[in-house]
């Protein structure tokens, strides 16, 4: 699984956040963050995580708010096939010029054009893109945030026993709750430019 740690905190649309007289402390958890780190990592492992991005201000003890952005699928490669780039590590260069070799054939101004399939080539070449500029890794599907504690090292530990709760659920046979759960409670907004100019209407 790969995982990353970012700065500044990046906290996911739509959650609410917890106002700074209403943070607790947690007397009980006493583990340094080091630890509650590496427990976070394993249970994502255990969910089937395959890419993880831990966001945070760090030791700035004014916002301890985290978010963890997740992804449960594999890697997409299915650009190589399409784009005809396997066994290389193309340049943006090349992943141009090969999309536009084949882009001719499928391009709806042409005779025998297909608009679906001309999509569905450019998305491979903009996944292709991502891929070669490292942005792939920043394109998850899930997140899940904490600001209810007044330490990062205590908001980690909340979200790490979350998804342990989580796996419980997975474990009892009710893997179909927790896809819900997941698909529900944890999928990542994105909130288009569109959609936030109609919001300030």
């Amino acid at each position: 699984m790969e995982h990353h740690e970012t700065q500044p905190l990046k906290w996911p649309d739509g959650w609410m956040r917890t106002r700074i007289q209403d943070r607790k402390s947690q007397s009980q958890w006493k583990r340094p963050q080091k630890f509650y780190l590496e427990a976070l990592w394993k249970e994502l492992e255990r969910l089937g995580v395959t890419t993880t991005i831990l966001s945070s201000n760090g030791q700035d003890t004014r916002d301890p708010g985290v978010a963890v952005y997740f992804s449960r699928k594999k890697e997409d490669y299915s650009w190589q096939d399409a784009l005809g780039l396997q066994g290389i590590v193309p340049t943006l260069d090349q992943i141009d010029s090969a999309y536009r070799q084949k882009a001719l054939q499928y391009h709806p101004d042409r005779p025998g054009g297909d608009v679906k399939m001309f999509a569905a080539l450019t998305e491979h070449r903009d996944r292709a893109k991502d891929w070669v500029l490292g942005k792939h890794r920043t394109d998850h599907d899930h997140v899940i945030a904490c600001d209810v504690f007044a330490e990062v090292r205590l908001n980690i530990a909340a979200i790490k026993m979350t998804l342990q709760a989580l796996r419980t659920i997975e474990r009892c046979g009710a893997s179909s709750v927790l896809d819900r759960v997941m698909e529900k409670s944890f999928a990542r907004q994105l909130i288009t430019e569109r959609s936030t100019e109609a919001a300030a209407r």
